[in-house]
């Protein structure tokens, strides 16, 4: 009993003696357990965002050579000439990206055109009511604003808008906003106007422009995406699509849409592998703060080491005296660490924090907890090497390295 009540106020003087050496010891792993957290976060919600692409059941067909090289529009009544019964292969939606910047605003727009009539069997999780399927069908100038877009800009069900898209000839558009609504698992940024109206408005405002072959700007889509009815027609339609298009001109490559959105995740910025970079580095670094701290306190206290062992303190109970010491100051930063995202980002504004991909960054309480099993990890770490040190440490050579 003696020798643990020795024990605990022996830490509590040790941890007391440096204040601003346990402040920024702390601080020093709690950082990069923040960003742990938020980078695990992130990466949590890019894959949430691909199980449940991998769930809709679509392919995505593209070019061969590229996902920049258009595929032609007419490939689409091809692609449901593979099923006529519409039993297996529910619907093909052909898409072309705009982009989209509104005049005097630096702010880019997401907008893709897509065909109006199987837009909604194709996404039905955009949750499109049936009153906004039909004014989708029937207004040409009709577009569906992603929430997050439309409250980024202000804009509501009933508004005109105009914005210019990002590729030639960039002429102004005008659209009516029919849908702006949230809804589960819903892309909060994209948005989606009608592809016959933008072909129309080419052919008008820039019959002369061409593409480097010489063809018409219109009749060309960025991509076609298929709805399948089952997981093995996804697989059937996948072979069955490259194989009807195998030597034309424009071959295609038709993946599932999880593999598809990974792999242009991965081609544009990789974020997932990164932020995992990002977490291990942070982590390292959290390791060599705390075991830098433990070394100087070690180094510090040579002659308390040597008390302890004039007065029978076991090699043994010295490894525990450092190693606790070391836990309690990387779970103090831990627990910090985790709790700082976790309260800012489910408890104040920075709840509305929107990431690419991702509706809200959501931070779970199991990633905390996982961080702060690390942290611990860490502190075990850092004090391996002071602890065998001071464990093995003779009372004659504690003393000599005081001279």
């Amino acid at each position: 009993m003696f020798f643990r009540m020795l024990r605990l106020i022996y830490l509590y003087k040790n941890l007391t003696r440096n204040i601003l050496r346990t402040i920024l010891t702390c601080a020093a792993v709690a950082l990069p357990i923040t960003i742990f957290v938020l980078s695990t976060s992130v990466i949590d919600g890019i894959q949430g965002f691909l199980d449940n692409s991998a769930k809709q059941l679509r392919l995505a067909v593209t070019h061969r050579a590229s996902v920049v090289n258009p595929l032609p529009y007419g490939y689409r009544a091809k692609i449901e000439s593979l099923d006529p019964t519409r039993t297996r292969l529910l619907s093909v939606c052909g898409m072309r990206w705009i982009g989209g910047k509104i005049e005097n605003d630096p702010r880019p727009l997401s907008t893709l055109a897509a065909d109006h009539d199987t837009f909604a069997a194709t996404f039905p999780e955009q949750g499109l009511t049936d009153e906004e399927i039909e004014l989708f069908k029937r207004d040409r100038q009709a577009i569906l604003v992603g929430p997050s877009t439309a409250g980024e800009f202000g804009w509501k069900v009933g508004d005109r808008i105009n914005f210019r898209p990002s590729v030639p000839p960039y002429h102004p558009l005008e659209f009516h906003v029919v849908c702006t609504s949230e809804f589960p698992n819903k892309d909060p940024v994209t948005n989606f106007c009608r592809l016959d109206y933008f072909e129309e408005e080419l052919k008008r405002t820039a019959p002369e422009w061409g593409n480097p072959e010489g063809m018409q700007p219109t009749g060309w889509v960025s991509f076609f995406f298929v709805k399948c009815a089952t997981r093995a027609d996804l697989d059937y339609f996948r072979v069955a699509i490259d194989d009807l298009f195998a030597n034309s001109p424009d071959e295609t490559k038709t993946q599932d849409e999880k593999t598809f959105i990974n792999e242009f995740i991965n081609q544009l910025f990789n974020l997932p592998r990164n932020l995992t970079i990002l977490a291990i580095v942070t982590i390292f670094v959290a390791i060599m703060a705390a075991a830098n701290t433990m070394s100087m306190n070690l180094r510090d206290r040579m002659n308390e080491v040597a008390v302890l062992k004039s007065v029978g303190f076991p090699g043994a109970q010295i490894f525990t005296l450092v190693q606790t010491e070391s836990l309690i100051l990387c779970a103090i930063g831990g627990v910090l660490g985790a709790a700082a995202p976790y309260i800012a980002f489910n408890h104040t504004p920075l709840k509305d924090f929107t990431v690419p991909l991702i509706q809200h960054l959501d931070v779970r309480w199991f990633v905390c907890l996982k961080s702060l099993m690390i942290a611990l990890v860490v502190g075990v770490l850092a004090a391996a090497w002071p602890a065998i040190a001071a464990a093995r440490m003779t009372v004659i050579g504690a003393l000599r390295a005081l001279e």
